[in-house]
């Protein structure tokens, strides 16, 4: 059964549930609450399965001060697949056990699971009255991560996960990273990187009907793409603000002099990115300028005429 911790209003520690790897990375023989790093918790699942969470919810990042759940009736989980749109149709909701101590059960099944593959945006409500019908008093948030399975899966698409990411980047384990003997990149990053990628297509021009989130992006390979470029250009920033030279034994040395080298495969991830938008969104914009007007006086029924 993983555990994790989610503080109240604004992330908490940045795990994945059972993990406890540094800087809240996953883990994969870690059995305690996820470790330390801010940012929202990863939730993960595989479609087709059945899987039990006990969440702490605090109300401090550092999981110190449980939160006081006296005078809540009722928790529960909702998802949807993107902050952005306003539509409702797709979410997933639960009703979790709790205690009032701040510790809630949280069981996903088949149910919720199955054919909703990819990332989606998850708050935990506490309300003060059964069935979330009383006045909503606590708010806590977390990525629910749906990994694609054997079974119980769509087959018209394939989200990336953390790891397609990883793979990508050579981020996949500490002993990949010799000088940080650490991973670089928390599934949190990861998981905002791809979110800013799909934004980033929604918001370039030309604007059209189709839209996307992080469960129905169907261009997977350079969706991969566009969150590296994304993760590169972010970590320069931490770069820039923590260099600082030091010697020892007459040697100088700054192991967070790396900036522009990252910048430099930032901008050449972008521009591959970019370059896709612009000619796949400039097709599929051509695309939806041809219609279908059905006309009665022809044999078959039908008559085509392109409209631009």
């Amino acid at each position: 059964m993983a555990r994790i911790c989610l503080a109240e209003n604004s992330g908490g520690l940045g795990g994945v549930g059972a993990g406890g790897g540094s800087e809240g990375q996953a883990s994969q023989v870690a059995t305690g609450a996820a470790a330390h790093g801010y940012g929202y918790p990863c939730i993960e699942c595989v479609t087709g399965m059945t899987a039990d969470f006990d969440i702490q919810l605090t109300k401090d990042y550092t999981a110190e001060i449980p939160s006081d759940l006296t005078g809540i009736k009722s928790v529960k989980m909702i998802a949807v697949p993107s902050m952005r749109h306003t539509d409702t149709s797709r979410r997933i909701e639960k009703e979790c056990d709790f205690k009032e101590d701040g510790k809630v059960h949280l069981k996903l099944g088949p149910e919720e699971v199955n054919e909703n593959d990819g990332v989606w945006y998850a708050e935990f409500h506490c309300y003060t009255e059964k069935d979330g019908k009383g006045e909503l008093r606590q708010n806590y948030r977390a990525y629910l991560c749906i990994r694609k399975g054997t079974t119980g899966s769509r087959t018209s698409n394939h989200p990336p996960t953390v790891m397609d990411v990883r793979l990508a980047l050579m981020d996949t384990s500490p002993e990949m990273n010799t000088v940080l003997d650490d991973l670089e990149f928390s599934d949190m990053m990861i998981l905002h990187a791809i979110e800013r990628a799909i934004d980033e297509w929604e918001e370039t021009p030309p604007r059209l009907a189709r839209h996307f989130d992080a469960t129905t992006f169907p261009f997977r390979e350079h969706l991969i793409k566009g969150a590296v470029g994304f993760l590169l250009q972010a970590i320069t920033h931490r770069y820039m603000r923590n260099r600082m030279q030091y010697s020892a034994a007459g040697l100088t040395f700054d192991r967070n002099d790396r900036a522009n080298a990252y910048l430099q495969q930032a901008q050449l991830a972008r521009s591959e990115w970019r370059t896709f938008i612009n000619s796949m969104k400039t097709s599929m914009n051509m695309e939806e300028c041809f219609g279908v007007v059905r006309q009665p006086w022809f044999d078959s029924g039908i008559a085509y005429y392109d409209f631009w």
